[in-house]
């Protein structure tokens, strides 16, 4: 499209750009049609306007091809400017006019609407011409794909496979403006496909328009039987003799799938670019699902089953939750993982709908079966397990995705993933895998499969994501009490290079080392950190937490010494995650925590039964430069205080074993005491009676275990 035949709004304040710009219209008409010798003349057809309110009348009085915009206008700049146009007309193509080379603001610009953007530094008349025609022709193609969605919305309310048809024909002829079209959809009670709706247009190519089959090679009948696009621009080149034997030079066959096929045909060769094959492909799409729908709502219909599959529905929902309820209480009284993971399989497979249950975690990028139960027939040792596998089954999907995945019929798409050809030779029907998730720690993933499809909705699958919570959080309260009261455990020395952690942050700021003294998880899943910083005054540390967002309050406790001898003890009250906080999510006791402005130094009890490499790997995710220093299996010489500690845990409220934490840590049992009972009701946003109320509950039941049936 030549410049000179377009009529350009062009909104710029700056008279010298203005008169570039003019120039260079002018230099690139003249270039493609001034007859050699003729000298050039100003170009027509650009209105220029120095103000936004002056262009956007000029828009309003007169239509035009595109608008260039500066976006440094004296009453508006940005991308302001962009949407005060867009607001008054959302139909003429823009291009964007700055002054800076940010490609920030281009980018945002045609996020914003416009089509293109131009850095005036950079324009050429070459440059200029181009992006005024890719402009028109974009917002051409983006009203094509407006029209064409609304048209869209009419197919998709179609009620039948004729109706469907013929709005897909419409569609095709009024916003594609395609006119050799033809519909066919196939017949499975004879096996071939028939013309469903056509144009006059392909009947006056086409002389003899029946039914096709698989006895001549046609490209109607290749396109539904491969499910692929073919796209000819000369027939006269392929083997269809049916077609050479027509006036049809070109054409288009999009599949339906397992519908049918549209078929678009043209006299002239080459007669389809690529955005009308893009086109016609989004609205096949739009018709394969419509037909999708309408298929689906006949098989309803006609075998009558839609309000016994709701009651079958509600029925099984209820059996579900009854079952979890079951196996609720039977995790209560497990004590170790293998135990939760066995109970829970067994006692899903004791009903008859699941036919199989099973739990995997991820080792070496493969899921790896910890315990199964029912009836697998080999089903484990055939299918593919890797996580690199897109079409993985169900539990590979939910453990790389980490949330939970349902197959309602095992026999779709078997030609798409094999895994379902193996899940129907054993009479699979549906499936479902859920996460075994607690906060960031993954425990594998569970996965079930029941003997007719269908047997997950909705509902069915919020119940077993609740399952596989409560799984999870089963299996991390057996192991954190494995931690407190195992005889053997596993600890670990491990170094962090510079952790960007809290204390990592507080110590490399201040230039001091940090040890950890220990740690409160509140209610409202924050954390009352206590730690002591060597080396650093008071205040420094308290200025650079004060710039942490995730502090939400910092106090000294005490501090003695000066300068490079200060000691000093903190409690910190934070939002965010930190070393301590961590490791007790997963688990782990932390034995001691030393951080300096360049790393960390940290000992971690766990039980013995923890894989270590799966605990490392886990660490590292979040402290990525860990090194694993030291392994050791120790027995533990306290177990009677393990034991005690894990019982008064079990005795106490959150709320009391709270208080009592923190009024330890805090120094309130020291004499004198580093700080009052008033002083820790406030640090935990309570009144001072109801501290001493939790604290003095915590000190009876303590009392009553050191005592109780003590005769002296």
């Amino acid at each position: 499209m030549p410049a000179d035949a377009l009529d350009v709004l062009l909104i710029e304040d700056n008279p010298g750009d203005v008169r570039l710009i003019e120039e260079m219209l002018s230099e690139a008409t003249t270039r493609t049609q001034r007859p050699a010798g003729q000298q050039a003349t100003a170009t027509q057809g650009i209105r220029h306007a120095s103000r936004l309110e002056e262009g956007l009348d000029s828009l309003e009085e007169h239509a035009f091809d595109v608008m260039l915009l500066d976006l440094g206008l004296p009453e508006s700049t940005g991308i302001d400017t962009l949407e005060t146009v867009r607001e008054r007309s959302q139909n003429i193509p823009i291009v964007v006019l700055t002054g800076h080379n940010d490609e920030r603001v281009g980018d945002q610009a045609v996020q914003q609407g416009a089509q293109e953007y131009l850095i005036k530094d950079e324009l050429t008349p070459a440059l200029l011409q181009r992006s005024l025609r890719h402009a028109i022709e974009r917002k051409d193609f983006q009203r094509t794909q407006t029209a064409l969605h609304r048209a869209s919305r009419d197919v998709i309310q179609a009620e039948s496979k004729p109706e469907a048809s013929r709005l897909v024909l419409d569609a095709a002829v009024d916003v594609l403006e395609l006119s050799g079209i033809v519909v066919f959809l196939f017949d499975d009670s004879t096996n071939v496909l028939r013309p469903a709706a056509t144009t006059d247009e392909l009947r006056s190519l086409v002389d003899d328009l029946g039914a096709v089959g698989s006895e001549e090679p046609t490209a109607t009948w290749e396109s539904f039987v491969t499910g692929e696009t073919i796209a000819l621009d000369d027939v006269l080149d392929t083997d269809y003799s049916l077609l050479r034997e027509t006036s049809v030079r070109s054409g288009l066959w999009i599949p339906l799938g397992n519908h049918g096929v549209i078929a678009i045909v043209s006299e002239t060769t080459g007669g389809f670019d690529q955005q009308t094959v893009m086109l016609a492909d989004n609205l096949a799409a739009t018709a394969e699902a419509t037909l999708d729908r309408i298929e689906r709502e006949e098989a309803l219909r006609e075998h009558e089953r839609e309000l016994t599959e709701r009651n079958s529905q509600l029925e099984a929902l209820n059996r579900t939750n009854e079952l979890i309820r079951e196996i609720d209480q039977v995790l209560v009284q497990t004590t170790t993982r293998e135990a939760i993971e066995q109970a829970v399989c067994e006692r899903l497979t004791q009903e008859d709908r699941f036919a199989f249950a099973w739990i995997g975690d991820v080792v070496d990028e493969r899921l790896r079966p910890r315990t199964w139960a029912g009836n697998d027939q080999g089903y484990l040792d055939v299918v593919s397990l890797t996580t690199e596998d897109a079409a993985g089954p169900p539990s590979v999907i939910a453990a790389t995705s980490e949330a939970a995945t349902v197959v309602t019929n095992v026999a779709s798409d078997l030609r798409g993933a094999p895994w379902r050809k193996a899940a129907l030779a054993r009479n699979f029907g549906s499936a479902i895998s859920v996460p075994l998730s607690y906060g960031d720690l993954s425990y594998g993933v569970l996965t079930v499969y029941t003997t007719e499809p269908d047997g997950f909705d909705e509902r069915s699958k919020e119940t077993f994501e609740e399952l596989g919570e409560t799984i999870a959080n089963a299996i991390n309260s057996v192991q954190t009490r494995q931690a407190l009261l195992s005889d053997t455990v596993v600890e670990l020395e491990l170094a962090i290079d510079e952790p960007d952690d809290l204390l990592g942050r507080l110590a490399r700021e201040t230039d001091c080392e940090i040890t950890f003294d220990g740690i409160v998880p509140q209610a409202d899943e924050t954390t009352r950190l206590f730690f002591t910083a060597h080396g650093a005054a008071a205040e420094s540390v308290e200025a650079v937490a004060g710039t942490i967002p995730s502090v939400d309050h910092l106090e000294c406790i005490s501090t003695t010494g000066d300068g490079g001898d200060c000691v000093a003890r903190f409690v910190i009250a934070m939002s965010g995650m930190s070393i301590p906080s961590q490791l007790i999510e997963y688990g782990a006791i932390a034995r001691s925590i030393i951080v300096t402005a360049t790393s960390a130094q940290v000992v971690v009890e766990l039980p013995e039964s923890t894989d270590v490499r799966s605990f490392v790997n886990w660490f590292e995710q979040h402290y990525p430069d860990t090194d694993l220093i030291a392994r050791r299996d120790k027995e533990r010489n306290n177990d009677s205080q393990q034991a005690f500690g894990a019982a008064l845990s079990e005795q106490l409220t959150d709320r009391q074993l709270e208080a009592l934490k923190t009024a330890f840590h805090s120094g309130y049992f020291e004499w004198p005491r580093d700080r009052t009972g008033q002083e820790v009701a406030e640090s935990l946003s309570i009144t001072q009676p109801t501290f001493n109320g939790h604290l003095r509950a915590a000190e009876r039941k303590l009392c009553a275990m050191l005592f109780s049936g003590d005769s002296a």
